[in-house]
């Protein structure tokens, strides 16, 4: 709208009247604005000698208050309802732990007899794009789909029918190990430890056994 422009505006009788708006007429609709209660004034403000806060606790002292949730120190509602489980309640649990490639897309891929299929052979094919966070994870094979070829497959891990279906049809399978777990010095000695003495242990059973 243009300054100037001549508008109807109802007046207060409920009759219309055309004025130009102005700068010396603007302003905002009647009773659309209301004015705010001015608390601690006494009791003319008409909120009484406490203002509506009531006569002590922490609410009607001065100052923040408390946070919001806060219960007086029961367990607040927040962390008295069940949560969701999984990726849908903030949680790891529902984040994936690897890149899965089905045997259907390698087959569509085009390996021929004798290839590698590895992780980055998939990239270079363009049959994965990982970004962001997946860019770290590792490659597992899933077993929808069949394969005829025989190809070195190399990956972290293999469903139960990948593997069924990998190796009927001749493939071999590698699998990479993972990062090792960061560990204290101390707890890697007693892990070593115990390694050799179950060795050992092992070793003089199957003595045993074949000396009987």
């Amino acid at each position: 709208m243009t300054m100037g422009q001549s508008t109807s505006v109802v007046g207060a009788g409920g009759s219309l009247s055309s004025v130009r708006f102005r700068l010396d007429n603007l302003g905002p609709q009647p009773g659309s604005r209301k004015k705010g209660k001015r608390k601690g004034r006494g009791e003319s403000a008409g909120q009484g000698g406490s203002c509506g806060f009531g006569m002590r606790g922490q609410k009607s002292r001065s100052g923040p208050g408390v946070r919001r949730g806060f219960e007086g120190g029961q367990m607040p509602l927040y962390r008295r309802i069940p949560k969701l489980r999984g990726i849908a309640g903030g949680m790891h649990a529902g984040l994936p732990k690897f890149v899965p490639v089905n045997l259907k897309d390698i087959a569509e891929a085009g390996f021929q007899e004798g290839d590698e299929v590895s992780l980055e052979s998939l990239k270079e094919k363009g049959l994965i794009n990982p970004s962001g966070r997946e860019r770290r994870l590792p490659l597992k094979i899933l077993g929808d789909g069949e394969l005829t070829v025989k190809l070195n497959v190399k990956a972290r891990a293999f469903s139960a029918a990948a593997k069924e279906k990998l190796e009927a049809a001749g493939c071999s399978l590698t699998h990479l190990p993972g990062r090792k777990k960061w560990v204290k010095p101390s707890v890697a000695k007693n892990l070593a430890r115990a390694e050799e003495y179950f060795a050992k242990k092992k070793a003089a059973a199957a003595a045993d056994q074949v000396s009987a």
